[in-house]
């Protein structure tokens, strides 16, 4: 190899080593997603195609998600009793799941049952009009009850054998509320 080709190949590396220096983000985590579709929110009461639905469940967890082979298993709950007449779901909650500040608030903190509670209310809510309720459309009136900050149930009508299936989707993503309280309608751009 000459000196010339030597040099050539160095400035190359050299090139590319700095082009990829350039993209570091020390400070923060950065997230990259390449979607072809347009993505007109991040909020899971208002993810509805599948697009928005895949990006959704990439950034909020619920209670329970779905593994590969589609077997229902633990997320925020890290398990369940279900009564044996079908009616009460009981979760306990993991101590180890967090919301994250942002550098618009301060909101880093653990997650609670009170957050279940206020992410299930506010699908139901007719104000937020998520075209989610459906999948509380079996839950008792009063249905959701917080019994402390590590135990959430859930009383429904009729016994529903897909009921936990259905906490998999998108809608019964927990949300930070004090997140959706300070970003109103920016909490669809300003995920936490």
């Amino acid at each position: 190899m000459n000196g010339k080709c030597l040099l050539y190949m160095s400035a190359v590396i050299m090139l590319c080593m700095s082009c990829g220096l350039a993209n570091r983000h020390d400070d923060k985590m950065v997230f990259r997603y390449n979607e072809s579709n347009a993505i007109s929110t991040l909020d899971p009461a208002f993810a509805s195609d599948l697009e928005t639905m895949w990006l959704v469940n990439q950034l909020f967890d619920g209670l329970v998600s779905m593994d590969d082979s589609l077997h229902v298993v633990p997320s925020i709950a890290r398990s369940w009793k279900i009564s044996d007449d079908g009616l009460v779901y009981e979760f306990y909650l993991r101590p180890d799941v967090f919301f994250h500040s942002t550098k618009d608030a301060e909101l880093a903190r653990s997650v609670n049952a009170f957050d279940v509670l206020f992410s299930f209310q506010r699908i139901l809510d007719d104000a937020t009009a998520s075209p989610g309720r459906w999948i509380f459309e079996n839950v008792a009136s009063n249905g959701f009850n917080v019994i402390n900050d590590s135990i959430f149930q859930i009383h429904l009508k009729e016994p529903q054998g897909s009921f936990l299936s259905m906490l998999t989707t998108q809608y019964a993503n927990v949300v930070c509320p004090e997140a959706v309280q300070t970003f109103g309608m920016d909490f669809r751009k300003k995920p936490v």
